[in-house]
């Protein structure tokens, strides 16, 4: 089998190939010029120059493959703006369904997000939500809604096209720090003590690539599948990840009434802030929700792992200490005498002789 992956320089998109490559695939990469290879890690990739705004590099990229998983997308708007967002993420998906049709792919997957399903706090939701906002209010997850209205109108065209929508996504080669940033954040204490009280799911990037995979092979043409893994609080996943890579940060959730204020004051300082997501009053709003999904379909259909989470807390971790995230904090610490949240000396490893020894499941109690 032969696989073109749009995006596939990204974090979903490098973890799908490589682990196609692991499979037994050939992968062909579509690469914007410019881009960076880093992630790859020097695997057997086939590299094609093209880009998924420009249509007419999309028809001769795909000749000659079986599936074309289209993973590019931009998440970080506040970095590359809601314009870019919208024309990659809508008329890039546009573009990329189009020439698929056009050369009768057998198979498109096409990697969406639950964020697509709108919002819908306190309610376990599943692949029969829509979005249900005011697109001001969530504009990712507006554009990744118009993308799968996209796809829809192409499958009704003939297109065999499958939708997955991941829920939130943890694991190796987030480079962006989007939303495995938490590791990081926890790592340099750039997280308060105060935890907002809302809740989200959170998957593996191993999982997710498997499940992508998956939808290739079994999954059913103009079907929806959810990509996740353990609903939990907040609270839950920060103190796991303090716990895993031996912080000795104790964590609390900020009570509602805080979180408004709080919220309300962030609207009108708008301040700067060193994170790798931008704080905004709606942000802090929205992390005061629940938001749970249920992805029984996917687990049902594509017999879908499930890493524990500190295993993929400690892989996350160890990617970025290679990577260099950590440079520095060791004499940091020895510095300042001790963090001022924990009285940690010393930098922070994943007990690896821990979670061979099975334990993953303890450290969840």
């Amino acid at each position: 089998m032969k696989a073109l992956v749009t995006g596939g320089t990204g974090f979903i998109g490098s973890n799908i190939a490589l682990r196609l490559v692991e499979r037994g695939w050939q992968v062909r990469i579509l690469e914007r010029p410019g881009a960076s290879r880093i992630l790859l890690e020097d695997g057997p990739f086939e590299f094609v120059t093209g880009d998924v705004l420009q249509p007419e590099t999309l028809p001769p990229a795909m000749e000659g493959v079986d599936v074309v998983i289209h993973a590019a997308g931009v998440v970080d708007y506040w970095r590359q703006g809601v314009e870019r967002m919208y024309a990659v993420n809508v008329e890039g998906t546009r573009n990329v369904m189009r020439a698929a049709l056009k050369r009768r792919i057998p198979r498109v997957v096409h990697t969406s997000s639950t964020a697509a399903m709108g919002i819908h706090p306190n309610e376990v939701v599943d692949e029969t939500f829509t979005f249900n906002v005011r697109p001001e209010r969530f504009v990712y997850g507006h554009s990744k809604y118009l993308a799968e209205q996209v796809v829809y109108e192409y499958i009704r065209q003939g297109l065999p096209a499958v939708i997955v929508n991941p829920t939130t996504v943890l694991g190796p080669r987030d480079i962006r720090k989007v939303s495995s940033g938490v590791v990081v954040e926890v790592v340099k204490h750039c997280v308060p003590p105060l935890i907002p009280p809302g809740g989200v799911n959170i998957a593996p990037i191993c999982d997710v690539a498997h499940g992508v995979i998956e939808a290739a092979l079994k999954g059913k043409v103009g079907e929806r599948y959810i990509l996740g893994g353990e609903n939990m609080t907040h609270l839950h996943l920060y103190q796991t990840i303090a716990n895993v890579v031996g912080c000795g940060m104790k964590l609390k959730v900020m009570p509602r009434w805080q979180v408004r204020i709080i919220a309300m004051l962030t609207d009108m300082l708008q301040p700067e802030t060193s994170g790798p997501v931008p704080l905004t009053g709606d942000r802090l709003r929205l992390e005061a929700q629940m938001f749970y999904f249920d992805s029984s379909k996917a687990r049902r259909e594509f017999n879908m792992p499930s890493t524990p989470l500190r295993v993929t807390i400690g892989r996350t971790f160890e990617w970025y200490e290679e990577m260099g995230e950590f440079e520095g904090l060791a004499e940091k610490l020895e510095k300042e005498g001790a963090c001022k949240y924990c009285g940690r000396k010393r930098t922070l490893s994943w007990p690896r002789q821990a979670a061979a020894a099975g334990s993953e499941e303890n450290a969840l109690q």
